[in-house]
């Protein structure tokens, strides 16, 4: 008995020093990895940036991944960010180097894709549309990470609410489209229900939450690639067999396309919704980065968007690239930024 007291006692002592060694040692890991990126020679030549700017840009986009804050009515938001070559604020979103003076806004409104992960603030959608519109004329990028046309429908209200001034409400919508709800939304569910749990029956749930966060288990899960945290598979975007069978996620973006029509209508905004190119369907990717299975669900994901009636389908825009049209996975190239904001002022025009 006595030796296998020692053993546990042993095995506790090894564990918490794993621990803290980890604690220890991870930011001087971290900073080691921050002094490279991991763009291939494709993404470098699309990027057109020297290899100290490479490493900047990677850092700046990929450094505080996952660092959001949360926001009542639409879950998460980017968190503020300032650096060389990405720069985001939630009062006026991604930058873009706007005129003074203007007479006219337009506000951008997106996932990832229309934020410009992996390319610089002036490779953007919105900055390219800003070089395009008449000196008078103000653009607003306000792209998040995993938005889709729920949550963007959300963030409009708000800043209508707010007195913002908006003269033309863009949306770009496809890739990030779900049934509802909105990443990370278990574990905000998780935070909440511990607020309100009986006072003598917290400890059940911080419990499994203090094991799931110690440093052993998310080092593990950081270098063999798994996700920070635990995703709901019925809400993943990829998933679009998971609305109970009820409504259709054709009908579901048709509603969420036609309410925002509504509120433009009432309030005399402008409001342009497009369902944008996707991988898979349109313009060519590094198919390295993109499972087949992945790439499969992307294509069914948009034959069903396609359904819908009220969006203008812009995924012709990429039709024809021969060089490739997508910086990574799913984000798009610089010229497919450019491409893409060139069609949104045909348009606007």
């Amino acid at each position: 008995m006595k030796k296998i007291f020692i053993i546990l006692i042993n095995t506790f002592v090894l564990f918490l020093f794993i621990n803290l060694l980890i604690v220890i040692t991870w930011p001087v890991y971290s900073k080691i990895k921050s002094n490279k990126h991991n763009y291939i020679s494709e993404q470098i030549d699309l990027l057109g940036l020297n290899n100290k700017d490479l490493i900047t840009l990677h850092n700046e986009t990929w450094k505080n991944y996952d660092k959001f804050r949360f926001v009542p009515f639409f879950g998460h938001s980017e968190t503020f960010r300032k650096g060389k070559f990405v720069n985001f604020t939630e009062e006026n979103g991604r930058k873009i180097n706007r005129p003074d003076n203007c007479n006219t806004s337009i506000y951008l409104y997106g996932g990832s894709t229309t934020f410009g992960y992996n390319v610089t603030d002036k490779q953007t959608i919105g900055s390219n549309l800003q070089k395009l519109v008449s000196n008078d004329t103000c653009v607003y990028n306000h792209g998040r990470a995993y938005f889709y046309s729920k949550q963007e429908n959300n963030l409009f209200y708000s800043h209508l609410e707010n007195k913002k001034k908006i003269d033309y409400a863009i949306f770009l919508d496809g890739i990030n489209e779900r049934c509802g709800g909105y990443e990370y939304q278990n574990y905000i569910n998780n935070s909440f229900s511990l607020l309100v749990e009986k006072p003598y029956l917290m400890w059940k749930k911080s419990l499994s939450n203090f094991f799931y966060t110690l440093p052993i288990l998310q080092f593990t899960n950081s270098i063999s690639g798994n996700d920070r945290w635990i995703q709901d598979n019925e809400n993943n975007i990829l998933n679009i067999d998971s609305c109970n069978n009820k409504i259709p996620l054709s009908d579901l973006f048709e509603s969420r396309v036609n309410n925002r029509n509504a509120i433009c209508d009432f309030y005399q905004i402008k409001c342009l919704s497009f369902l944008q190119p996707m991988p898979g369907t349109h313009g060519n990717q590094i198919n390295k980065f993109i499972s087949d299975n992945n790439l499969s669900d992307i294509i069914k994901k948009y034959k069903e968007l396609s359904k819908a009636k009220s969006p203008i389908n812009i995924g012709y825009v990429l039709d024809g690239d021969k060089s490739l049209s997508y910086i990574d996975a799913v984000h798009y190239s610089p010229k497919s930024n450019e491409k893409i904001a060139m069609e949104i002022n045909n348009y606007l025009k």
